[in-house]
């Protein structure tokens, strides 16, 4: 349980991240603030990745990581 909210999180905090990015391209005035906010959020998202792996001990599932990503992209994309 607690994974899957770690993982949710994740993928939240890299869609924000991605989001940011994609905004800064269409407001060239605003770039600075929103490239310093998607480079928050990148942060966080590392961070949330080494309390995943430090909680488990060991290195955090890449696989498992990627599968969320993709689940969430999947979900989050314009039909």
């Amino acid at each position: 349980m607690q994974d899957s909210i770690r993982y949710r999180d994740l993928v939240r905090y890299r869609a924000m991240e991605s989001l940011c990015r994609q905004r800064a391209v269409f407001h060239p005035l605003d770039s600075w603030q929103l490239l310093a906010e998607a480079e928050m959020w990148h942060h966080k998202a590392l961070a949330a990745m080494s309390s995943g792996a430090l909680a488990r001990g060991g290195a955090a599932p890449t696989a498992t990581i990627a599968q969320a990503v993709s689940r969430a992209s999947d979900t989050t994309r314009w039909s």
